[in-house]
């Protein structure tokens, strides 16, 4: 979760698909533990076999990917990589997004996708209950259906979820942070949309690392920005107001980040308050340099749309397919942010 300008499924729900930019090449899933070459440790577990990658569709399938928002890096990134698959493997691609991050802008778009009859969609389905009615009508209208990042309620009207261990994802930020505050002192969690799997698994895990390992860190009550920076930026401007100890923030999203780090510029008191966060955008790389945003757990959106293009194939084509994969993520600093098997997660902004 993200951006809008720049540029969410708790890993024991069996869900769908993902992919790479540009290259159209695949990344392995590092397994649970793992050490990148820069030193960065990933605590994804390992995907299990894809399949059909590289192999040629046996028609060509129309397949459209609806993107959790439009302008958003790892949106971008996910339709990237979905797209260089597609031209692999001989099948049309389009994509589209809403203008914000909700239900109620992406259902119209699913609505008018689904009129259109297309062979498969891939789609980031917004809030997951939320998203079961249009989604099961695309199952009844016999469209295939694959979810990528975050997951509908309904894990059967998906035939395989792409996504990363979510949860996994946010007890690495809590020990981050629990680590840069020599394990006491306050933190705050600047939470999303309420309902949105991924997030909501990210504050999960982030929470239950917490409560667990550090007993002398105060988590104050979270904070939900609704997927806006700029009420990311008044709510913890608030919080900063009330809490002059305040040691770190978790954010849990794009946008969560970018809003906290307006927060705690104006209140001057970047690097003394921790920010530690998920995802990225051009303006979040510039704060980790900057020295505001301290560490990232970054995503690998590239990898998954080519892995849930490849799903969404094997499914139109008959053929057995995975109903969960993992894919990795890296935790990003100031002092790796260089290193190209750090930067190379870093989420584009065009294909």
């Amino acid at each position: 979760m993200r951006s809008a300008k720049a540029c969410a499924a708790l890993s024991t729900l069996a869900l769908m698909t993902t992919a790479g930019c540009g290259s159209g090449s695949t990344s392995t899933p590092v397994a649970a533990g793992a050490t990148t070459p820069a030193g960065t440790t990933t605590t994804a577990p390992a995907a299990p076999d894809a399949g059909g990658t590289g192999t040629k569709a046996s028609k060509n399938y129309n397949i459209t990917y609806i993107q959790g928002i439009t302008g958003n890096p790892f949106f971008t990134s996910v339709t990237c990589g979905a797209q260089a698959e597609a031209k692999q493997l001989g099948v049309t691609f389009n994509y589209q997004g809403g203008k914000d991050y909700s239900p109620e802008s992406q259902t119209p778009i699913l609505n008018a996708v689904i009129a259109k009859k297309p062979d498969g969609i891939i789609i980031s389905p917004m809030a997951g209950q939320a998203m079961v009615p249009p989604l099961s009508q695309a199952k009844a209208a016999g469209i295939k259906t694959t979810f990528v990042d975050s997951t509908a309620a309904d894990a059967s009207l998906a035939s395989s979820f792409v996504t990363s261990d979510n949860a996994a994802g946010g007890a690495l930020a809590a020990d981050k942070i629990g680590e840069l505050l020599g394990g006491k002192g306050k933190v705050i969690v600047m939470g999303a949309t309420p309902g949105i799997s991924t997030t909501d698994a990210r504050q999960k895990g982030f929470e239950a690392e917490i409560k667990a390992k550090y007993p002398n860190v105060t988590l104050l009550p979270t904070q939900f920005s609704q997927s806006q920076p700029a009420t990311a930026t008044t709510k913890l401007s608030a919080v900063i107001a009330k809490n002059s100890d305040l040691g770190a923030v978790f954010a849990v999203s794009t946008q969560e980040v970018e809003g906290v780090s307006v927060a705690v510029k104006t209140a001057g008191k970047a690097g003394k308050i921790k920010i530690v966060g998920f995802d990225t955008s051009d303006p979040i790389i510039e704060s980790v340099k900057a020295g505001t945003v301290t560490g990232l757990v970054v995503q690998e959106p590239l990898a998954m749309g080519k892995l849930a293009l490849d799903q969404l194939v094997a499914a139109l084509d008959g053929k057995p397919t995975t109903p969960l994969i993992n894919t990795p993520f890296v935790f990003l600093t100031k002092d790796n942010v260089s290193d190209p098997a750090v930067n190379k997660f870093v989420y584009k902004t065009s294909c």
